[in-house]
């Protein structure tokens, strides 16, 4: 377990580096000018990392496919998850078009499902091999709804057109960590002390006082993001920004006079929905792998496994906190 926590807490600072690298190119980038300096305002290291991992994760995913007889088009598949990640990168910079609908992301996204569910078509009939053609075909649009849809509105929350530059990294980078301290809170009360099993035929480990930790460690940092005076003393000074460009509290702030919730309620909405999707991601995954009686999807990660092992309760828990954002307050 110490080891686990040693490789949790290098890959978080890993995660936090990652992001105000990315901040500070785009700070930068805001004296650039021209296409590439507002690309680079919509996202730098972060979008090109998201690619790169969700496409292993692609390949991962294949792998526990083809464990269980199915044989997806890979190439294909891993084509579709990167054209799906990078196109709202692209289109917010105006690389794809510069009308209202091109900019905003979510036009991309449509044509791009459109291509995938249409190329998974084109490939099953040519391929010439009548059996298991629906499974294949199944199997390769699981990949690409799974990592590449699902996937993309982690870069619709960092480079939304209507997101301001920095403020999209932050938004992103608090709904990773809201997620990830879930994953943590779940793990060490349940190795420690749980009793009860959440879900025994799914995955034996995990137990429901875990579940419930997750879900209460996920509610204290979003609400130390839209409180932080709650949980850090004045003196330091932290405190909650003065304005609502610099980070995730905005989100939680008053959009109007008609609106009676407050910053810290939206807060605890916010853990609470991301937290239960993001267990759910997990439980997810184990069902695959389950399934396809692997431990773990791959290697690459030491005592975590493999890249869909890290990425698969955000594949659930990003889109939430996107609609919750988007859709439920409209705040980006």
């Amino acid at each position: 377990m110490a080891q686990r926590i040693y490789y949790g807490m290098m890959s978080v600072g890993l995660l936090v580096a990652l992001f105000l690298v990315d901040i500070r190119l785009a700070m930068a980038a805001d004296n650039w000018g021209g296409p590439l300096g507002e690309l680079c305002r919509r996202g730098s290291v972060i979008p090109v990392a998201f690619v790169a991992m969700l496409v292993m994760g692609a390949v991962e995913m294949v792998r526990l496919l083809r464990a269980k007889g199915f044989q997806p088009f890979t190439r294909f598949a891993c084509c579709m998850v990167a054209v799906l990640v990078v196109s709202p990168w692209l289109s917010a910079a105006g690389w794809l078009g510069q009308g209202p609908a091109e900019v905003e992301g979510l036009l991309w996204l449509t044509v791009w499902m459109i291509v995938a569910c249409v190329g998974t078509g084109l490939l099953t009939v040519v391929q010439g091999r009548p059996e298991g053609a629906m499974g294949d075909a199944a199997a390769t649009l699981a990949v690409i709804c799974f990592l590449g849809f699902l996937g993309s509105f982690a870069l619709q929350l960092r480079c939304g057109r209507d997101v301001p530059a920095q403020e999209g990294a932050w938004l992103l980078l608090i709904t990773l960590l809201v997620t990830k301290v879930s994953d943590i809170g779940a793990y060490l009360v349940g190795k420690n002390w749980g009793r009860r099993k959440l879900a025994p035929s799914i995955s034996p480990g995990k137990t429901v006082e875990g579940a419930i930790a997750g879900l209460t460690a996920s509610v204290l940092v979003a609400v130390a993001f839209a409180a932080p005076e709650w949980f850090f003393p004045s003196s330091i000074g932290f405190a909650a920004p003065a304005s609502s460009a610099e980070g995730l509290p905005r989100a939680f702030m008053l959009l109007s006079s008609s609106d009676d919730v407050g910053p810290v309620p939206r807060a605890i909405m916010f853990g609470v929905l991301v937290s239960i999707a993001g267990q759910f991601g997990d439980l997810l995954e184990s069902r695959f792998k389950r399934d396809a009686c692997v431990k773990d999807s791959g290697s690459v990660l030491p005592t975590f496994g493999g890249i869909l092992d890290l990425v698969d309760s955000p594949m659930l828990s990003i889109p939430v906190a996107w609609i919750l954002l988007t859709v439920v307050w409209k705040v980006v």
